[in-house]
């Protein structure tokens, strides 16, 4: 599903969400991000939801079960049985990410993945956040990650957007260069 198809679903639920509870649209995002990883990691539970010749009846017992055993609250229980009665389940990954990035928008912040050649301390990942935040005028909530691939320097994503200052970044670039030269 193309996230433009995603986001009608993810845009509904957020405003029933911001109705009945605006500060709960975090937990929602974490409910669905739990199912959408529990769908990804069983492929059998994945397959028996978005198979046609399984019945609906058995699709939602599984469903039930299975959110039962991810503790899965009542309002986004009821939104993932729409999900499922529009046939929509084997989009739930980019469903999760459509909300977590209206969630992220009505809190005013971005998302930022930071990739080094070590592994940052609090310090050093505090001030890249607080220097990120500076950048993008907006809180940022960043997730970490050690790549030795990138032999020195960093590559930060926000958003659409990837800034790479990594050696192997500019060596591609480099080899590139000499490509286009060489023609």
């Amino acid at each position: 599903m193309a996230r433009f198809r995603a986001f009608p679903y993810a845009k509904a639920l957020l405003a029933v969400v911001q109705k009945d509870d605006p500060r709960g649209a975090e937990k929602i995002a974490e409910e669905l991000d739990g199912v959408a990883a529990a769908l990804k990691a069983v492929p059998d539970f994945h397959k028996v939801l978005v198979t046609p010749m399984v019945a609906v009846e058995t699709k939602t017992k599984i469903l039930d079960a299975v959110l039962d055993a991810l503790d899965i609250g009542e309002l986004t229980r009821r939104f993932l049985h729409v999900v499922q009665h529009h046939y929509r389940m084997q989009h739930m990954a980019d469903i999760a990410a459509a909300y977590r990035e209206l969630v992220d928008q009505s809190l005013g912040r971005v998302r930022a993945r930071v990739e080094t050649t070590v592994v940052l301390d609090d310090d050093e990942r505090r001030r890249l956040i607080d220097a990120v935040s500076a950048v993008e005028g907006a809180a940022v909530v960043a997730d970490f990650e050690a790549n030795r691939d990138l032999l020195g320097g960093f590559k930060l994503q926000v958003g659409s957007r990837v800034f790479d200052g990594s050696l192997a970044g500019e060596l591609d670039r480099l080899s590139q260069e000499i490509e286009i030269e060489q023609g």
